[in-house]
């Protein structure tokens, strides 16, 4: 008998097959794609360098912060932590927002240079990109590796701190170990973001230089109705993606059952007089870099009374229908996937391919695909509500999964035996063995699923308007007319709404960690 991982990947996989060749069957002509050659190649090509610079600045500011907050205890520092967190979860059409505000011609830098008679800097291109791209990941970097760190026993800083380690020492024997398991798969994850990135590459690219294969997806399906095209670069993008998910399931690091003693004992680094001075300057560069377009926001908040209208009520309203439907849905896979993590030595399989598939699936030809599979079922506006969940929910899934499969594999490793010895299976599992060490990164996979589908401009691009609208097809639209007080006052309730969420998950963890 199939498992429930099993069967849920099968599921996942047949969705995704079943849609790329509905999308393909309804575009014909596949024998005019042959003169796509040296667009795609030069497509790609331009992807993958910004990609990879987008992930090497990530990764660099990302480390040297984690390490920095990592040794320095200051007044602010829940401040900054929090902001890292907001950042982390803010909707991508709302960092764009930030970063116009902030880096635009019209934005502040622009009246700054005025003020001086200097020229305002160009947003739009390859620099927009990576600005956009490295506020996204180095608070992602940030977080992932202040976690990482924190699971290493308090025991080592001890026996640092008796040896008499220096802060050259410390690097190498506390931190680099750390920083060596966690680097391949971060930057891998980093850079199949970056690659497939879709509102920000549309929003500040400047024009064809700069697309990526997503934005060309899109431009195929929503504006020439070419299925063909849009097939055959999703299949392209799959295959490139899945061989670098395929590297981070096999590179996420195995689960540990360290020795919890003493988490907080002092580091015996803090002290050097060089390295305060460099963890000052990180922490104000990384604060100066990523605090002000998510503070520019803030403007919006004399603009909010402009927003009572039906028009926005109406948003709002499907926005949350949308984004918490894709939440339970994409904690509800990730769980059934992730049950594939009880045995006790889990490895890379189904479930982490399913899972990874829809991190370098199109969500625009996906959502095309089973458009075009179901259209004759109701009319467009009900699909979209339905399919827009549900694709959400996929898009969502890499990330709920990685929250959840390592507590399942630990907890598999730590009490497996003896829930087998006692027959214990099923739900009765689950209940009593696996829910205490699942509830916490439960909460954070639905929160930043949910966060992610509230904030989701990529798959409402195609479906929205008319009688389906949300809140960032709405802020997309103002940004467009240059409506900035209501774009303004739209950023900033997506942010408080994503950054509640944030703020209640970390809550719970704390309380039930």
């Amino acid at each position: 008998m199939l498992r429930p991982a099993t069967l849920t990947a099968l599921a996942i996989l047949a969705l995704a097959g079943a849609s790329l060749a509905g999308l393909a069957r309804a575009g014909g002509d596949v024998a005019a794609l042959s003169s796509l050659g040296p667009y795609l190649a030069r497509l790609v090509a331009g992807a993958t360098v910004q990609a990879g610079l987008s992930m090497l600045l990530s990764l660099l500011l990302g480390t040297a912060l984690a390490l920095a907050l990592l040794r320095r205890r200051f007044p602010s520092r829940n401040l900054l932590l929090a902001v890292l967190t907001a950042a982390a979860v803010a909707p991508t059409i709302v960092i764009v927002f930030g970063v116009i505000a902030i880096y635009g011609r019209s934005g502040l830098l622009g009246d700054l240079a005025r003020a001086v008679g200097a020229e305002p800097p160009a947003i739009y291109g390859l620099q927009g990109i990576l600005i956009a791209h490295v506020l996204m990941n180095t608070p992602l970097v940030t977080r992932t590796l202040l976690q990482a760190f924190g699971r290493e026993p308090g025991e080592r800083r001890r026996l640092a701190s008796a040896l008499g380690f220096s802060a050259a020492d410390c690097f190498r024997h506390l931190d680099w170990p750390v920083i060596r398991r966690e680097a391949p798969a971060l930057a891998t994850f980093v850079f199949l973001l970056c690659f497939t990135s879709f509102a920000v590459v549309l929003s500040l690219g400047g024009g064809p230089a700069n697309a990526t294969l997503e934005v060309a997806i899109y431009e195929a399906v929503r504006f020439e109705a070419d299925f063909a095209r849009a097939a055959a670069l999703a299949s392209l993008q799959l295959v490139l993606c899945l061989g670098l998910a395929t590297a981070l399931a096999a590179l996420a690091p195995a689960a540990r059952d360290e020795a919890s003693a003493e988490r907080h004992a002092v580091r015996p680094d803090i002290l050097a007089p060089s390295l305060r001075r460099l963890d000052c300057l990180v922490l104000i560069l990384a604060t100066a870099w990523i605090a002000p377009p998510l503070l520019s926001i803030a403007s919006g908040l004399t603009a909010v009374p402009m927003l009572a209208t039906a028009e926005f009520a109406s948003a709002a309203a499907t926005s949350a229908a949308i984004a918490l439907g894709a939440g339970l849905l994409a904690c509800l896979f990730a769980v059934l996937l992730a049950s594939a993590a009880r045995g006790r030595r889990p490895r890379p399989g189904l479930p982490d391919l399913a899972a990874f598939t829809m991190l370098g699936l199109p969500p625009f030809a996906f959502v095309a695909g089973l458009y075009v599979l179901t259209r004759n079922l109701a009319d467009p506006a009900m699909l979209g509500l339905l399919l827009v969940p549900l694709v959400n929910a996929l898009m969502a899934l890499p990330y709920a999964y990685r929250l959840l499969a390592p507590p399942l594999a630990t907890s598999a490793e730590r009490h497996g035996r003896l829930a087998e010895s006692l027959g214990i299976a099923g739900w009765t599992r689950l209940r009593l063995v696996e829910w205490p060490a699942l509830r916490a990164p439960l909460a954070a996979a639905f929160a930043f699923a949910t966060a992610l589908s509230l904030g989701d401009f990529g798959v409402i691009a195609l479906f929205g308007g008319g009688e389906l609208t949300t809140l960032p097809y709405l802020l997309a639209n103002r940004l467009g007319a240059y409506r900035m007080d209501e774009a303004g006052a739209l950023a900033l309730v997506l942010v408080l709404s994503a950054g509640g969420l944030a703020y209640l998950t970390e809550h719970w963890s704390a309380r039930h960690a």
